[in-house]
């Protein structure tokens, strides 16, 4: 791939996780009270809190720390583990700190390394593959908090995707 084409995937991949899935998420929890996000359709399922804080850990860690080198130490359990309910004032913190720095290292990685490989997420892999495979992770939660923000509140959102910017 040439440097224009790595460049403006880079670019793609930036826009679709700081602006546009990021944006999803923040309206879900703008729609939402604290009760509301912390609730669980039964004890088998995450709630909305904890995919919240899920995506902002996995944000800092593939993104923050594979690619930006961070040293960011992640507790995956703990993420699971919230019950919650921690306001959402606090989830938008965690969520807005991931996201900030995401978009910094997206925004200073040189596009000709994205073939690279780095092994600081423990295994060796391409920094072009692991912020694909990350983008790809936060959409999957991001659709889940939409869709579990719809169950919750028939009506409160609409389209979100289509009313989030792209870039």
């Amino acid at each position: 791939m040439t440097d224009t084409g790595n460049k403006t995937l880079l670019d793609l991949a930036r826009a679709r996780l700081v602006v546009h899935q990021a944006g999803q998420v923040r309206t879900c929890l703008e729609a939402l009270n604290d009760g509301q996000i912390w609730w669980r359709a039964n004890e088998g399922s995450n709630s909305i809190g904890n995919l919240v804080l899920h995506i902002s850990g996995a944000t800092r860690w593939f993104i923050g720390h594979g690619v930006g080198e961070s040293g960011f130490v992640r507790n995956r359990d703990a993420e699971f583990a919230e019950q919650g309910p921690m306001p959402k004032e606090a989830l938008f913190a965690h969520l807005d700190f991931a996201i900030s720095e995401a978009d910094r290292v997206l925004s200073e990685f040189d596009p000709a390394r994205l073939q690279d490989t780095t092994d600081r997420v423990g295994r060796s892999v391409s920094y072009a593959e692991l912020i694909f495979n990350h983008v790809l992770h936060f959409t999957t939660h991001a659709g889940q908090i939409v869709f579990a923000t719809k169950l919750i509140q028939n009506d409160l959102i609409h389209d979100v995707w289509k009313s989030t910017p792209m870039n």
